[in-house]
């Protein structure tokens, strides 16, 4: 794949997430808890992807290459859980764009920052001026879309 696939890959999977935000929140509702909707988020995640590595022939890892690993490696499945769980619950207190629009302003900042400082293996890119208007004209577009 090239970068232009890779963008619009991530961009289509970007449009589900109101989708994924609506769905998450009434199947908890219809089950009685967002935990039950997070959980079976879960589950059709994990048959999913089982299926993905079985159809792709993926080598599964020894052991001694599951126990080389560090905490740091093993945040991802925390960070998901919070994703869904926040999906499951949040937009029927604050609205799907609203949601939306707190979490692209997450990851906006986070992002910055992780690539200012150079955190979690990624090159330092220091903020400058040209970044920070560019955050800032995100920002501002985000909340110009869901006010008007």
């Amino acid at each position: 794949m090239n970068n232009v696939s890779y963008i619009a890959a991530t961009m289509m999977v970007g449009m589900c997430l109101p989708v994924m935000a609506s769905s998450n929140g009434a199947l908890g509702k219809t089950l009685g808890s967002p935990y039950l909707a997070t959980l079976c988020a879960f589950l059709i995640a994990a048959i999913i992807v089982s299926l993905v590595i079985t159809v792709t022939r993926t080598p599964l890892p020894g052991i001694a290459q599951v126990l080389s690993t560090n905490w740091v490696m093993w945040l991802g499945g925390v960070i998901i859980a919070m994703n869904i769980l926040t999906f499951s619950i949040v937009p029927q207190k604050i609205g799907a764009g609203n949601t939306i629009i707190f979490f692209i302003a997450g990851q906006i900042i986070s992002s910055v920052l992780i690539e200012h400082y150079g955190w979690l293996h990624y090159a330092a890119h220091p903020v400058n001026r040209a970044r920070a208007g560019g955050i800032v004209l995100l920002v501002t577009g985000v909340i110009l879309i869901k006010k008007f």
